[in-house]
């Protein structure tokens, strides 16, 4: 059988191409989405600044306590370390000295940008860096800084250097240059109580190095810390993992990375097998009439299944093994791009080992097999006589499997856009939004040879309207709906996906937005070119005649606490006491300006109240003014919160408010980035801006930008779902348009003996590409139609859930741009195969097998 197998695919050549082509390139993209999901589950972060250290400990940012829910993913912010940990781990059997690690965040450099870090002098031992020229700092005011910095910036021992730690100008004097063989980061060196005070967390710091004493293994070293520093919070790093001390981005890089390759692989994966599974589907149809004849002569049913799945296991293992090295190729520029664009940090190590590979083989080899098993099972079953008839027109397609799994692709989506209707508030809402979409078009592809009768039977006129071919196009389409349904369905997915996945995002965008511009009562925004503004200038604004309120603006998550009694939690350990944490957005605001710049009233209670440990609600979330809530900070630290407000946020987007000096130490890097302001009536823009300009005095950088300067910079700060979205869209879709392009020219191409023989009854060139431009146009009509029910079926809950608008936001040239991309491919994919077969002389054409 593998024999007659591999003859059969000597003689089909374009079917042999274009089953190889979906497969092939199915196998590369699960392949690479595999590989994304590995880099953010391993996290490989190399060390650099930590290098010389073979064991570090660092905060663990599972969630701490007892919790039970779904709201237990890891801490977003970095969780810190108690300074009394240091000499415990130095305690530790094998350890020769353990080093306490503080990171200061250094937004500019004499007067310019910078993306520095700031450590104390003991922590030089960890890279290790050597002092090159200079001595070390010995007193407040001293710096060393890297070799390379110093060569940048032009500076040598004794000059002065002006820096900014989280927005806050400072004079210091160069005492030293320093150098690394192993990392070129620009890193400023601060004595070890001047590294604290800047550091301003006390009794925390960021980390632990460990250097082992001579002969210890690096292995055994970290299971005697950790024996240690068990239940204080801390992680025991080595390898490849030290990086995520170093870097804490690629805390929030891992938690980004890991459900979007979740979300890319699993909806490319379904993509593929959707894929594979129409193109061998189609070309096993197309051999109907040669399997026909095959049971006239004598040949069993299982026989005719043995040799297709005998055809397309070769096909499959060769596009699998041709896809293991573009797969990782592919990954890498995924991975190159998602970096680019600040979505997870470029110290993150790319990995795609065996596990990936293996997935993406299989999914290629399972997939092709088991569309050849059900697309040849059909034909084998049903008598040699029929088969012959039902070979010449293809009517029959209604089979009981293929209506139960329709049933259930339909019913699925149903369901989730009933969820995504009537459950789901605000972006959220995406995550069932998309899986929605594939369900629809899955389902939709199912059932698409009766809708293609209904379609066409409406499109009837068109043949009236172009002559004789086009009555004949109109009549081959009514008649064979099965190979219409075939051409369509990969023209169906292309418009579909690409339109739900693309207004997907742009509506987000648009709501988002909107939502910004309507809660901003304040009439300027000051920000900083290095990101971060000294935390003591809003009360100097506030203090300016011309401004009526000032309020400090930082975003976090945290989570609500509901104390629950003894019981099982997550890890089913029991336990006297559990919480169960709800996720809630924050924003950090300053009191005495939060109602002046906030365009959302208190309901109950006083913003002016919020200072200390208090919390502004929303009121949907049941609380009443003086109650008290537990709050989960990002960091991890839990505080008992007053509420001493409530108000109404838009539906979908709520937050709660918090006092900014209680949300900015809880943060990473404690940077204010913002500041908003309520100019007095009669104040400029201009006036406005030449007072901040002239309070803010030696803060670098700084910026004053209207209501609709700071609308348009919202609009274009969050890359990060908007660069996922699209890299995703353009992935899948990528696909269905490769997949629409191989199958309507290979549905074309076969067709190649009919043509012949129009032309042999005294049909000419121009009647047949007319014939066949009226079938394009029908193809791709029928195809945006379904494609745009796909669409449909997806965004109409999601516009309800984001903010109850019918109409996707976004620019409306999006969908007139999709649909005329799928008719010019469509008619380029038709009528090219057809101009090269019409090439052919006739009495050839009809005879070539």
């Amino acid at each position: 059988m593998l024999r007659l197998a591999l003859k059969s695919l000597r003689y089909r050549k374009g079917g042999f191409l274009a089953t190889l082509i979906a497969l092939f390139v199915g196998g590369v993209v699960v392949q690479s989405c595999g590989g994304l999901l590995e880099t953010g589950i391993r996290a490989d972060v190399k060390a650099e600044r930590l290098a010389a250290a073979p064991v570090v400990v660092t905060g663990s940012q599972d969630y701490p306590g007892h919790a039970i829910g779904t709201a237990t993913d890891p801490m977003s912010e970095r969780v810190l370390l108690d300074e009394d940990l240091v000499d415990a781990v130095a305690k530790a059997p094998g350890v020769a000295k353990a080093v306490s690690d503080v990171s200061v965040p250094v937004n500019s450099l004499a007067g310019r940008p910078a993306d520095a870090t700031g450590h104390g002098w003991s922590s030089a031992v960890l890279s290790p860096y050597k002092l090159t020229a200079g001595g070390k700092p010995t007193g407040s005011g001293d710096v060393v800084v890297d070799s390379t910095t110093a060569k940048k910036l032009g500076v040598r021992p004794g000059a002065k250097l002006k820096a900014s730690v989280r927005g806050i100008p400072h004079d210091f004097r160069v005492s030293g240059i320093a150098e690394s063989r192993v990392t070129d980061q620009p890193v400023l060196l601060f004595s070890d109580d001047e590294a604290a005070q800047l550091y301003d967390r006390p009794g925390k710091i960021d980390d632990i190095g460990v250097l082992a004493a001579p002969g210890t293994d690096p292995a055994k070293l970290a299971d005697a810390v950790g024996g240690v520093v068990a239940d204080r919070g801390a992680k025991v790093l080595r390898g490849d993992e030290r990086g995520l001390a170093e870097f804490p981005d690629a805390i929030s890089g891992r938690q980004n990375l890991i459900p979007l390759a979740g979300a890319f692989g699993g909806l490319a994966t379904m993509v593929a097998v959707f894929v594979v599974g129409s193109t061998v589907g189609m070309l096993v149809q197309q051999r109907r009439r040669e399997m026909a004849l095959q049971r006239t002569i004598g040949v069993t049913p299982g026989q005719l299944r043995r040799m297709v799945m005998a055809e397309t296991a070769v096909i499959a293992l060769l596009a699998a093994g041709l896809s293991l090295a573009p797969g990782a190729a592919f990954g890498h520029v995924m991975y190159d791009i998602l970096v680019e664009q600040d979505l997870i940090p470029g110290e993150m190590v790319f990995r795609q080992g065996f596990l990936p590979r293996l997935v993406g083989f299989g999914v290629t080899l399972v997939a092709g097999l088991a569309a050849a098993f059900i697309a040849s099972r059909r034909v084998s079953k049903v008598r040699p006589t029929e088969a012959m008839a039902e070979a010449t027109l293809q009517t029959r397609w209604i089979s009981p499997i293929r209506m139960i799994l329709a049933f259930l692709f339909l019913g699925g989506a149903s369901a989730l856009a009933l969820v995504t209707a009537t459950v789901m508030t605000g972006p959220i809402a995406a995550s069932t939004s998309a899986p929605a979409a594939m369900l629809w078009a899955v389902g939709i592809a199912l059932v698409s040879p009766g809708l293609c009768r209904w379609l066409t039977a409406a499109l009837r006129p068109v043949g009236w309207m172009t002559g004789l071919s086009g009555r004949l196009a109109m009549l081959n389409a009514s008649v064979r709906k099965v190979r219409l349904a075939s051409a369509v369905t990969p023209i169906m997915l292309a418009t579909g996906l690409a339109t739900a996945l693309i207004y997907l995002q742009t509506s987000q965008d648009d709501a988002g937005s909107r939502m910004f511009a309507e809660g901003l009562k304040a009439d300027a925004v000051v920000s900083s070119q290095s990101g971060a503004l000294p935390p003591s200038l809003v009360d100097t604004l506030s203090d300016l005649p011309q401004v009526a309120g000032a309020s400090a603006s930082v975003s976090g998550a945290a989570r609500l606490e509901a104390v629950l009694g003894p019981g099982e939690d997550d890890n089913d350990k029991m336990v006297k006491s559990r919480v169960r944490p709800s996720r809630l957005d924050v924003q950090g605001v300053t009191a005495s300006g939060a109602r002046q710049t906030i365009a959302h009233p208190a309901v109950h209670g006083d913003y002016a109240n919020l200072t200390g440990n208090s919390i502004v609600l929303p009121t949907k979330n049941g609380k009443d003014v003086g109650d008290r809530v537990r709050l989960r900070w990002g960091n991890g630290e839990a505080t008992m919160m007053k509420v001493v407000g409530l108000f109404d946020p838009p539906r979908g987007f709520e937050y709660a408010m918090v006092p900014a000096a209680e949300l900015l130490p809880r943060t990473t890097n404690g940077e204010l980035s913002q500041i908003l302001i309520k100019s007095k009536p009669g104040v400029s823009h201009a006036e406005l801006t030449a007072a901040v300009q002239k309070a803010a005095g030696d803060v670098p950088g700084v910026g004053v930008f209207d209501r609709a300067e700071a609308t348009a910079a919202h609009a274009t700060s969050d890359e990060t779902g908007r660069v996922a979205s699209f890299l995703l869209a353009a992935v899948v879709v990528g696909y269905a348009v490769i997949a629409l392009i191989n199958s309507l020219i290979v549905a074309t191409a076969e067709r190649r003996n009919e043509f012949a023989l129009q032309r042999l009854i005294g049909t000419t060139r121009g009647q047949v590409m007319w014939m066949m431009s009226v079938e394009a146009l029908v193809t791709a009509l029928v195809g945006i139609v379904l494609g745009t029910l796909v669409a449909a079926g997806s965004l109409l809950p999601f516009g309800k859930a984001l903010d109850g608008s019918v109409l996707p936001g976004g620019p409306g040239w999006i969908y007139p741009a999709i649909v005329a991309t799928a008719v010019a491919l469509t008619f380029v994919t038709i009528l090219l195969p057809t101009l090269v077969a019409l090439r052919a002389r006739p009495v050839e054409a009809a005879v070539a097998p």
